[in-house]
């Protein structure tokens, strides 16, 4: 019996954020396109600068209405506490789901295979056995994309997390809104030993901020390979806390545990299915962030599908790799080339190495190190950042920056 078919120009695979923002993106355009995933809950806290909202499509001109909890200044806390002055938000993800998922012709249903026969149009197949055939096909089900080749490389390093949200911000400075608290951590016994405390030999920091239902503490791995679990940083976040960790997790509204994959292969982009989003590597090297720069950059994927499927005959496959193409312009590959060399950097610093990087770097003013932190920020003025840092650290520093590969790294700092 021949499984049900249905054809469509465009079939998107993953209703995340990504996929949702992406398939918004094509529907406003007047493309004809499926957006396919389970359609589960978006439990993860997703957070953002609010000015890297500015002009982002799928946002318009209400950007408040996404951001279920915003500060205007959020601290960090290396050598010396700094405050900085940028708006910082948590999106609202019931909102932010009902926004991008408007219009979209959205299949409840899970993706089993790919079928991609040379001169055809590609076959998806569903759990339940039936099938999409669509010119298209782009995955955004996350990293490693499921259905794209990705190149191949060094392993990703992993930002992980263990977090809980509390009714009510704890007190001291823990009850701040903070982005990254690298102070160390004083064991229950009041000394600062850290070794006793959690993992050893792997920096983490502390991420506070007030979320819809209490208050989130966050204790974070900045990087490592491989990955540490995330309960492995119960230990810490208690004694952060100064409680017992069954004390910590009785109290708690609830629980996050969080891995993010920071530095991943990119696909290729040559090849039938396109990767966007986390599943393309759109995760900052140095920040683990990836919702906003999906957000931004879908509009131009869109723009991208528009002009490939106009330049094909109507019944036949696209050129997928001028979708592609615009995942990852050669411009950004080159910016993504400088932040895996910074991801590299801040795998080798010790504690006080990390303290004395963060340090000098959130002392830049603040247009600078903003734009290191966004993938598409243009490759000119990612190198500018990092060589502003260069000439403003310590020699200490400086001898460490140089670690890696001097030649390499004076090679990718060159306009």
């Amino acid at each position: 019996m021949t499984p049900p078919q249905r054809g469509v120009d465009v079939v998107v695979i993953g209703d995340g954020p990504a996929g949702s923002a992406l398939a918004s993106s094509c529907v406003a355009r007047g493309i004809d396109v499926v957006l396919v995933g389970p359609d589960e809950r978006w439990s993860a806290t997703y957070s953002t600068w609010v000015d890297d909202l500015d002009g982002v499509e799928a946002v318009g001109a209400d950007v408040q209405s996404l951001l279920g909890e915003q500060v205007s200044t959020i601290a960090v806390f290396t050598a010396e506490p700094v405050s900085l002055h940028r708006p910082y938000g948590i999106f609202d993800n019931s909102t932010l789901r009902s926004r991008l998922r408007d219009g979209v012709d959205h299949v409840t249903a899970k993706v089993v295979a790919v079928r991609s026969p040379r001169g055809e149009r590609h076959t998806v197949v569903l759990v339940d056995g039936s099938e999409l055939r669509a010119r298209l096909v782009i995955d955004t089900s996350g990293w490693p994309s499921k259905f794209a080749r990705l190149r191949e490389g060094a392993p990703p390093a992993w930002q992980t997390a263990m977090g809980v949200v509390l009714a009510e911000p704890p007190p001291g400075d823990l009850g701040r809104a903070t982005l990254m608290d690298f102070r160390p951590v004083k064991g229950t016994g009041g000394d600062d030993r850290r070794s006793s405390v959690g993992p050893t030999g792997v920096t983490t920091f502390c991420y506070t901020l007030p979320v819809r239902d209490g208050w989130l503490v966050e204790e974070t791995v900045l990087a490592a390979r491989p990955a540490i679990e995330p309960i492995a940083l119960l230990p810490r976040l208690a004694a952060r806390l100064g409680r017992h960790p069954d004390d910590v997790l009785a109290d708690a509204i609830r629980t996050e545990y969080v891995r993010i994959p920071l530095g991943g292969a990119r696909p290729v982009l040559d090849q039938p299915v396109v990767a966007f989003g986390a599943a393309a590597g759109y995760v900052h090297a140095a920040t683990g962030f990836s919702v906003a720069s999906s957000l931004r950059a879908a509009p131009r994927v869109a723009d991208a599908v528009v002009a490939a499927l106009g330049s094909s005959p109507s019944e036949s496959p696209v050129d997928s790799s001028v979708v592609a193409e615009s995942v990852w312009p050669i411009e950004f590959r080159r910016s993504r080339l400088l932040h895996d060399y910074g991801l590299e950097l801040l795998l080798r610093l010790d504690d006080d190495g990390i303290r004395a990087f963060f340090g000098a770097f959130f002392s830049l003013p603040v247009d600078q190190w903003s734009s290191y932190m966004r993938i598409d920020t243009p490759p000119s003025d990612v190198a500018g950042v990092m060589t502003k840092l260069f000439r403003s650290s310590s020699w200490s520093m400086r001898r460490r920056l140089m670690s890696g590969n001097p030649t390499t790294f004076a090679r990718l700092l060159r306009p």
